[in-house]
């Protein structure tokens, strides 16, 4: 049986070389060079993913252990320190490194891959994805996987019937700038090298300005929507006031690039053809990243379809990987999207408050620290005083529950996804979902 996949992303990569191993033709088509495969920067992910998804683990000099975080607050006068974990608990890895890792894997497990390679447009008939138009030439497939990113621009050719998103609101997406900076000779090493500011210059969104183990210094911009060159340039600037170790001299080019920053898509799909990764909305809606939680779907994917014995592609067969993800973390995705809506939303003041009032402190943050076994656990006399701290404020308490509430909201809604296939439930479902986010937008 044969699978075509568009864009070689995290989640189309793993799903190919795992399809390719159990016996199916894999074509992959990605409209880049080998060489210039994703973002030409790091990203945080756990390093057991690999072994937990039956992936070889990456060559050692293409990551570095993370380092520690700070969160600093909108007005830079209070911070939050989050615990270093164990070494290698949480890797920072190269994008494009781990794109060639994936590429050799993908090239063994026997899958063709055609790069620098246009797919033109889906295949229909009938209401089902029978294949893609590629050059000009009509190749057929059993499945089309979609992982062609943020706005792909397939998911709009899917029939409507099967109520996938075509494209995402300005909200849900992340408008991101990064550069890499020399290291200013003589200067001292911050402690910690990572420090993450919340709301940076009242904007919807964040920045950073660290200087990592490769001593490159890795300035971040990242604004919810919509961004400017004079906006970035202001907040690089001062960046560069602020940190002694921040020189002007470049290493790397700023690069500009969007995240999906939201809950995941409400339909990956449909006769013939399923999303997958960035193109589904599989990120962290807080932060962005999205390799993990693409390497878990992919995995839940080939798992449904290999232990299923899937022959046919329908919705009805490939729905089972939808549900697997959204009861192992869609839900999870879609409350914290809606708390990060209430961050964005919040009054700068409120949130200089929650900084500097105690309630949160450095140990409270060790909550948020991947080690199995963190000490950090909040017991009763803790929240007592938290509560005593906060009371301070009622407002603040109103308002943190009126966001908690719809996030639980949210994440039961997610959860109650139909177990099985029936398009006129999937459909209500679809809408039930979809319509908490409008509502809490506005």
């Amino acid at each position: 049986m044969k699978i075509g996949i568009i864009g070689f992303g995290a989640g189309g990569s793993v799903a190919g070389m795992k399809l390719a191993k159990a016996g199916f033709e894999v074509d992959i088509f990605e409209l880049r060079a080998p060489d210039k495969l994703s973002h030409d920067w790091y990203d945080d992910i756990r390093f057991d993913i690999f072994e937990n998804c039956g992936i070889e683990n990456p060559p050692r000099e293409i990551y570095t252990d993370k380092g520690h975080r700070l969160f600093i607050s909108p007005d830079e006068k209070n911070s939050l320190k989050v615990p270093f974990s164990k070494p290698l608990v949480e890797i920072s890895i190269s994008r494009r490194e781990l794109g060639k890792h994936l590429t050799k894997l993908a090239l063994e497990a026997g899958c063709k891959i055609y790069f620098e390679t246009k797919v033109e447009k889906l295949l229909v008939k009938d209401d089902r994805v029978t294949g893609l138009k590629v050059n000009g030439e009509d190749k057929l497939y059993d499945l089309v996987i979609d992982s062609s990113g943020l706005y792909s621009p397939f998911r709009t050719q899917v029939p409507s019937k099967f109520c996938i998103q075509a494209q995402p609101r300005d909200i849900d997406v992340m408008f991101a700038w990064r550069g890499f900076y020399k290291h200013t000779p003589g200067t001292a090493v911050p402690d910690p090298d990572r420090n993450i500011y919340i709301k940076h210059l009242n904007s919807v969104g964040l920045s950073w300005c660290n200087l990592n183990d490769r001593d490159e210094v890795d300035v971040f911009i990242g604004r919810i929507g919509k961004t400017s060159k004079e906006e970035i340039e202001n907040a690089v600037e001062k960046l560069h006031k602020n940190h002694d170790f921040f020189s002007y001299d470049v290493i790397k080019e700023g690069a500009t690039g969007t995240l999906p920053l939201r809950g995941p898509i409400a339909s990956m799909c449909a006769d013939g053809y399923v999303v997958i990764g960035d193109a589904a909305f599989m990120t962290m809606p807080m932060m962005g990243s999205g390799i993990e939680a693409s390497f878990k779907a992919a995995t839940w994917l080939t798992d449904t379809i290999i232990d299923n014995k899937v022959k046919d592609f329908k919705a009805a067969d490939l729905w089972p990987y939808q549900v697997k993800y959204y009861h192992e973390l869609g839900a999870k995705y879609t409350f914290v999207d809606i708390v990060k809506r209430w961050v964005l939303n919040i009054n700068v003041k409120k949130l200089n408050w929650l900084f500097g009032c105690g309630a949160v402190t450095n140990e409270d943050m060790g909550l948020v620290s991947t080690e199995k076994d963190n000490p950090n656990k909040l017991t009763a006399g803790k929240i007592i005083k938290k509560v005593f701290i906060i009371l301070k404020r009622p407002g603040i308490i109103f308002e943190t529950a009126k966001w908690m509430i719809r996030g639980v909201k949210g994440k039961k809604t997610a959860m109650k996804i139909p177990e099985k296939y029936d398009e006129k439930r999937v459909s209500k479902w679809v809408k039930k979902y979809n319509n908490i986010l409008k509502k809490i937008d506005g």
